[in-house]
């Protein structure tokens, strides 16, 4: 053999053909980068009018479960009532909205919850819109797939919304007194604080009840509407108590 044989026989060996079920090095990278993703956990919360403010607060952990495997059972939502705090409400799926079932009561909002914000002034977090929320969780995960941060989204009320990376998310409200041409608001003020899942925000969940009854007790209230120095009604303290 001569030696340009025997030098072109080490090429060959040295060099060998990439395996059909290799991956490159950008493949590799792509499959790190959208691996990071997970779509993010709903949970149900209902709004409440206390001392006239909207105030979200979320069901047991229990009734979440349940409204989220009625709403992800494919069936229609629309007439699927699914009973919640121990079979004292009811949530109309499709309407969202919870209705009292032994007394009379203004009927609560529901919302299936997954982004939220919070001002300095709030003492609890507010959910976005159910549908804002997709927009706000396709954003986030382009992102992430991606790792292209400081995404800039404009909500349905022109409030500015940053997502700067997946620890900082911010919310801004749009400064009065724009001017008549209609421009785009900017990020001015004392921003919002954004969370994404119930689990990184703060907020007390309970486990729940049976809707089995063990005991029926009958409380024969004789001192009229009022029941406390608050002059709240019995439901509302009974509401209070749980």
């Amino acid at each position: 053999m001569s030696s340009a044989e025997s030098h072109q026989e080490q090429l060959s060996q040295s060099d060998p053909s990439p395996s059909p079920n290799s991956c490159s090095s950008f493949e590799l990278l792509d499959m790190d980068a959208g691996s990071l993703y997970e779509p993010v956990s709903p949970y149900w919360f209902y709004c409440k009018i206390i001392d006239s403010k909207e105030t979200w607060i979320p069901f047991n952990s229990e009734d979440s479960q349940q409204l989220e495997e009625a709403y992800g059972s494919g069936k229609d939502c629309n007439g699927r009532v699914v009973p919640t705090d121990g079979g004292r409400y009811d949530v109309h799926l499709g309407e969202r909205m919870r209705y009292a079932v032994y007394w009379d009561e203004l009927a609560s909002e529901v919302r299936r919850c997954t982004w939220f914000y919070k001002g300095d002034k709030d003492n609890k977090y507010v959910p976005y819109s159910e549908s804002f929320s997709q927009v706000l969780e396709e954003t986030y995960m382009l992102a992430v797939t991606l790792d292209e941060w400081k995404k800039k989204l404009e909500s349905p009320n022109r409030e500015i919304i940053i997502l700067h990376n997946p620890k900082l998310m911010v919310h801004y409200q749009p400064v009065a007194g724009s001017d008549e041409w209609g421009s785009t608001p900017t990020e001015q003020g004392r921003p919002r604080t954004v969370k994404r899942g119930v689990e990184n925000i703060s907020v007390d969940i309970h486990c729940g009840e049976p809707l089995q009854i063990d005991h029926l007790v009958f409380v024969v209230h004789g001192i009229g509407p009022a029941c406390d120095l608050r002059f709240r009604s019995i439901v509302q303290c009974e509401i209070c108590s749980e």
